[in-house]
């Protein structure tokens, strides 16, 4: 009985208290390989990248390390050395943490137990909550692509897939709160709360009582502080707020504050000429542009492209036919526009009044449209 309230109190510790123990992957491969054959174990810890390998000795390995906190890695075995990783025909994506983690293989290493790591555990349980709004949603893209682009066109399906998929992503982030509101030690929470409470529009008043309840190391550790930043720099940016002034050189060269546009309504687009999304939504961008750039209405968009990539996006303002204002900094999600505005993902916009506020934020087709012509009200 001793025993078992030992083991109990251990699991209530929070990953934290391992900090100085580090983490042991020990497993064996069950098939014959030619030697020497390499495995190869790689993640990231907080900025750091790690790629770590050893040689197969009769099909054993082991790998020793320490992290600062819970890392999603991959395992991967090299059958053939003229290959690159990524191409490897067998290999195992999973969580470890600071522990002594076996991998007990049947038969391949991609369909290997992993025993030893609760975050694993943990993550294990989230998908299988969230299998059955992923496999919804899957089968509605799956439909998709197998009809024509007239087909894909027809306002009765695409009417009832977006029904489908509302309800789906609805019950699908439903499920993901129990899952993290009932495990607020667990790191596979902490990164289940950046993608739903996280997600576009979120309130960033609200999310902070809810981010307060995970435990202090979650919320000390890389992702916490990240998570504390989007947070953060959102309420910078919510509606009501003044948005914040920032420069960047347009595709001549000439610096373009967005404080020049003052005395505008101005559609402030974040995008990449890499983005699809981005890319689709243009055509309704133009439309709005059109219909009421002399309502003193006007876009200004910030490309998240790279220095490597500056030529596509310039062939993509011309290809795309976008008439407005384009400006960038050429580093991706690096650059100060950005990082001022907290952009995780594109496409996002945010809509300005003359005086700089911030009066709407993501609006997508319609959805502009519509807030746009309560603005300017066309006979």
């Amino acid at each position: 009985m001793k025993t078992k309230k030992i083991i109990f109190i251990l699991s209530l510790i929070p990953f934290g208290g391992f900090a100085q123990k580090g983490y042991t992957i020990q497993g064996k491969i069950p098939y014959v390989l030619k030697q020497p054959t390499k495995i190869f174990l790689e993640y990231r810890d907080d900025t750091t990248h790690v790629l770590d390998s050893t040689v197969l000795d009769n099909g054993n390995f082991i790998f020793k390390g320490h992290l600062s906190s819970p890392s999603a890695v991959t395992l991967t075995v090299q059958n053939n050395p003229n290959e690159p990783l990524y191409k490897q025909k067998d290999g195992l994506y999973f969580y470890i943490e600071n522990s002594d983690i076996s991998i007990v293989s049947p038969d391949s290493l991609k369909d290997a137990i992993v025993k030893g790591s609760q975050t694993n555990d943990d993550d294990i349980v989230l998908h299988k909550i969230q299998r059955p709004y992923r496999q919804v949603a899957d089968s509605i893209t799956k439909v998709y692509y197998t009809l024509t682009p007239e087909q894909r066109k027809d306002s009765a399906f695409k009417a009832n897939a977006g029904k489908i998929m509302a309800i789906t992503q609805h019950d699908y982030d439903s499920a993901t709160r129990k899952f993290i509101y009932s495990h607020l030690n667990s790191y596979v929470s902490l990164e289940a709360f950046k993608e739903v409470e996280l997600a576009y529009n979120f309130n960033p008043d609200t999310a902070q009582p809810k981010f307060d309840k995970f435990s202090t190391t979650l919320k000390e550790s890389s992702l916490g502080k990240k998570i504390q930043t989007i947070i953060n720099k959102n309420k910078a940016t919510m509606m009501g707020r003044i948005a914040p002034d920032f420069a960047e050189k347009d595709t001549l060269g000439n610096l373009v504050r967005l404080s020049d546009f003052r005395g505008h309504y101005v559609l402030l687009d974040f995008w990449a000429s890499w983005c699809h999304p981005c890319r689709a939504e243009n055509p309704n961008l133009i439309a709005a542009y059109k219909k009421y750039k002399d309502d003193n209405f006007t876009i200004l968009s910030v490309s998240l492209d790279e220095a490597k990539t500056r030529s596509a996006w310039v062939n993509a303002v011309r290809y795309d036919s976008l008439p407005w204002t384009q400006i960038s900094e050429l580093t991706g999600f690096k650059s100060k526009a950005a990082v001022l505005y907290a952009v995780e993902a594109i496409p996002v916009n945010f809509l300005l009044d003359p005086s700089g506020k911030i009066i709407a934020r993501n609006l997508r087709g319609e959805g502009l449209d519509e807030k746009l012509s309560t603005l300017f009200i066309k006979k």
